[in-house]
């Protein structure tokens, strides 16, 4: 007995009938230390079978964990007087080389040490906390509990999902892009599938049983109150760092040093039922899962291009041919077709109709305006986009009316499409637009955009924007060297390059004050930011206009003028009235996701305004705090009015 406080122990009372079980335990919960990786720490846990009553030592790093921990808390456990103060009769433990330092330390104090193949009671112990971490989520099943799923066959599904990681088919598809998995046959759940991460959020894999599934799914993820209520069953392998995934995948990729692709890429595979429960892969799931992971990882562009491949992979159950096809790039969807699956083409694919009229009327010039207002009724009146009156006939025009095409399509099709008017027309700036928004990194989509920008320039010509500056979005053919240039400042915007963008932004106000593309919006807020007030202030008189992204920007810009002043609160309550849930949005740390659309006065349209407003009102000290007392006072004020209401609608209902 080296440790006096065995020799106290050891005079204390004993319960034979009681029995503790202890050892060092993964804690299910992760510590942060600035400047180091995320950790799992472990801790000496002893539980009493009979009283319940449990001890935790301190957490610490697993270099750090030892058998002396588990003995200094065993101590602790029996000598603390709130814990009871006496011996058990019997100790459990799982590992037989603590069972015998146990027993050299404990020989002299009558207890039994025992080796045990499993301690049911830390399985609850860790249980409880597991859920108390989770703050009630639901418990995600641990990877081995899928009927036939073994450590090596989840080594082979890791060493698959790092190679699908590396490869980054993200790069090449959306989540538009519907494959069909032909061969081999998986289980019938998992029979279309998307590739997930394009937008640069959530990586991976998703798979449904059909393809209406797929498209319910879309429907109720963006417009709820449209689907039918029922969540289709689907399946996901998603990658994350590895404090967000399950205590029991992060154990297992630990303990058996499975392949991981990075710290962001540790890779799960779930069922999520229609009613959100999880279960994990069995063997069937996980292999087939493996087989299409290996083979996405393989697949070159011009594969994916072909419409339909096949790729040899050898999977844990031995060699496999995987063929997958794209119908949408087989038989491309109409734009009739896609707006029946619930995507709606992009506005800018309407200009295609304005293009058809345009090279009709120069072949056709009307004599008349009633001529021209008869042919315009009877030629166009409730024309759909995938009809022409006056087909293109420039290597220019033919160009321009790929990307229009490709502005009513959707996923890898629109991509096909833009480099297509490019062999045509390597002039044509919406083209190098599309590059640009399916780029991978930063500097490609830079590189096109500059591409699209140098490219429309060369297009119209030097006289163009000497003719039309003043009112350049009105002259059809300037739109798409506008959007090619606002792209680019939004993408400089987007990554710290204010100045940059500020230039172009003024730029494009000056080509075209009507500010089609809303580019004020996005100025306004910047030039604040980089402490231009007067700019700011000057951009805010020229236009009135009652959006909240304006009335809260001329809100602060007082403030950051003259303070809490008159004009300044006067500003604020106007903005207040536009929208109302707007300070929600700008005081929260909160970043929701930006909304498709939005209707006046709306939850998104407050979204929309926090996000372009929040690093301005950030670098305006006290104006966080003002905005916030506002609305406070605001919302006192609404409450007492209702209040009141209520009273004078309670007293007319007593006479």
């Amino acid at each position: 007995m080296s440790d006096p406080r065995i020799q106290q122990w050891a005079s204390l009372r004993q319960h034979p009938e009681e029995t503790w079980q202890g050892g060092l335990v993964r804690i299910p919960a992760w510590l942060s230390e600035e400047g180091k990786r995320p950790y799992r720490p472990w801790a000496a846990l002893w539980a009493a079978r009979q009283s319940g009553v449990i001890h935790l030592g301190p957490p610490v790093p697993e270099h750090e964990a030892s058998q002396a921990m588990v003995l200094d808390a065993l101590l602790e456990y029996g000598l603390h007087a709130s814990l009871g103060r006496y011996r058990p009769g019997r100790i459990e433990v799982a590992d037989a080389a603590l069972a015998e330092f146990l027993r050299g330390e404990l020989g002299a104090t009558g207890i039994e040490v025992a080796v045990v193949e499993r301690l049911d009671l830390h399985e609850i112990v860790l249980a409880h906390m597991d859920a108390d971490f989770n703050q009630g989520k639901p418990r995600v099943p641990g990877p081995l509990e899928g009927s036939g799923v073994t450590v090596e066959r989840m080594r082979a599904f890791a060493e698959a999902a790092a190679a699908f990681y590396r490869a980054a088919p993200w790069r090449h598809l959306t989540d538009v892009d519907l494959i069909h998995i032909e061969a081999p046959q998986g289980p019938s759940e998992l029979r279309v599938a998307v590739v997930l991460g394009m937008k640069g959020t959530l990586r991976g894999m998703a798979f449904y049983e059909t393809a209406k599934d797929y498209y319910e799914f879309r429907r109720m993820a963006s417009h709820a109150e449209e689907s039918s209520g029922k969540i289709p069953l689907f399946w996901q392998v998603c990658f994350n760092s590895i404090e967000s995934i399950s205590e029991g995948d992060a154990d297992l990729w630990m303990e058996h040093s499975l392949e991981t692709a990075g710290d962001q890429a540790y890779p799960v595979l779930l069922r999520y039922g229609s009613d959100m429960s999880l279960r994990r892969a069995g063997r069937d799931e996980l292999t087939h899962a493996e087989a299409w992971l290996r083979a996405l990882a393989a697949t070159s562009e011009a594969e994916i291009d072909s419409g339909r491949w096949h790729k040899d992979v050898v999977t844990h159950d031995g060699p496999t041919r995987v063929t997958l096809a794209i119908p949408d790039l087989l038989k491309p969807p109409s734009p009739s077709m896609w707006i029946k699956r619930g995507l709606s083409p992009d506005p800018r694919s309407a200009e295609r109709v304005m293009a058809d009229i345009g090279r009709f009327l120069a072949q056709n010039p009307p004599a008349t305006e009633q001529e021209l207002r008869a042919t315009l009724e009877q030629r166009f009146t409730g024309s759909s986009l995938d009809e022409l009156s006056t087909p293109p006939s420039t290597p220019m025009e033919q160009a321009q009316d790929l990307c229009y095409q490709a502005f009513a399509t959707f996923g890898r099709r629109r991509l096909q499409l833009a480099r297509q008017a490019l062999e045509i027309w390597p002039d044509c700036a919406d083209a190098w637009g599309i590059l640009a928004e399916h780029a991978a990194t930063v500097e490609s989509q830079l590189e096109c955009y500059a591409q699209g920008v140098a490219a429309g320039e060369r297009a119209l010509g030097h006289e163009a924007f000497e003719q039309h500056r003043g009112h350049f979005w009105s002259v059809i053919e300037t739109r798409p060297y506008m959007r090619a240039r606002f792209g680019l400042a939004r993408t400089f915007e987007t990554h710290g390059r204010l100045e940059e963008a500020v230039v172009h932004y003024q730029e494009l106000l000056e080509l075209n004050p009507g500010d089609h593309l809303g580019v004020r919006y996005l100025l306004a807020p910047r030039l604040m930011q980089m402490g231009r007030d007067r700019d700011a202030a000057r951009l805010l008189q020229q236009y009135d206009d009652p959006s909240p992204t304006w009335t809260y920007s001329r809100a602060l810009i007082a403030f950051r003028l003259s303070g809490r002043s008159a004009a300044a609160e006067r500003e604020l309550r106007a903005a207040l009235r536009s929208n109302p849930q707007v300070p929600r949005f700008l005081l929260s740390d909160e970043e929701p996701r930006l909304p498709d659309s939005f209707t006046p006065g709306s939850v998104e349209e407050a979204v929309v305004c926090a996000h372009e407003l929040k690093p301005a009102f950030a670098a305006t000290d006290g104006a966080q705090a003002w905005l916030a007392e506002a609305a406070a006072k605001r919302d006192r004020e609404l409450r007492a009015r209702q209040r009141e209401q209520l009273r004078k609608k309670r007293r007319r209902g007593k006479r």
